[in-house]
């Protein structure tokens, strides 16, 4: 299991709850914005933005921990999270939402998002987002404030002997990414290390993951049709079961 340790907990689960035995070893760290910068300044404008665009669970986390810090109220705000564990993040605070994209995509959420020429949108995002959201909402004439909320640390040194105890104790019959930034950070690690990683059969959150995966070296066992925990879990379980029916 390679997600953040912050985030693990609900994947965990889901991996314990179909018969899988999840090891922990986060291939990223996820460091949020600190105070007194762009994000601060956002949040103290929410209140004036037609929409708040949200593009991960870390952004939600982090918007909000802003808000708090310069006392900005939620409740004249409409948020638009990119899916359903996003929107969970903001409704788990007591935030409602007003808007979620059929698929949980960049694209699909700029391409459905009710916004009009000249309205003011906020777009959260790591530092490792493209800006394609941003574009395609300016390009549909809305005016965007495209802000770095937390930014994504691959191959942290605090996870190195956590891959080694991984590797020496008991077989690892598959790694689970949940990202792109999940299989860089697991190569920077193996490499820091001098071990070997990319014989382990790998099951990914999405196909973009898994496209990453394969140019990383890996061989893709399952692709989870959602990003929900427990479809990504059922995959694991299903592609460990049927150990043969890899994606090519």
């Amino acid at each position: 299991m390679t997600r953040a340790a912050e985030q693990a907990d609900e994947l965990v689960s889901a991996l314990r709850d179909v018969g899988v035995d999840p090891v922990l070893v986060p291939t990223i760290a996820v460091e949020l914005e600190p105070a007194g910068g762009d994000l601060d300044d956002a949040a103290r404008d929410l209140i004036l933005y037609a929409w708040v665009v949200i593009t991960s669970t870390n952004g939600a986390r982090a918007i909000l921990k802003a808000a708090e810090r310069v006392f900005t109220p939620f409740e004249a705000s409409r948020f638009a999270p990119i899916g359903s564990a996003t929107r969970r993040a903001l409704e788990v605070e007591g935030i409602d939402v007003d808007f979620q994209p059929s698929h949980s995509s960049a694209a699909a959420l700029a391409a459905e998002l009710p916004v009009s020429p000249g309205d003011w949108v906020l777009v959260v995002r790591g530092n490792l987002a493209d800006e394609d959201l941003p574009t395609a909402l300016r390009a549909r004439g809305a005016l965007v404030d495209d802000v770095v909320a937390y930014r994504t640390r691959e191959g942290p040194e605090s996870s190195r002997p956590l891959l080694r105890e991984a590797l020496a104790h008991g077989s690892i019959e598959a790694v689970v990414f949940t990202s792109g930034s999940t299989v860089r950070g697991l190569v920077a690690l193996a490499e820091a290390e001098s071990l070997d990683v990319r014989s382990i059969p790998a099951v990914c959150i999405g196909p973009e993951t898994a496209e990453g995966a394969r140019a990383a070296g890996f061989r893709v066992l399952a692709v989870s049709l959602s990003a929900e925990a427990s479809a990504l879990a059922g995959a694991t379980a299903d592609a460990l079961l049927k150990p043969q029916q890899a994606v090519r």
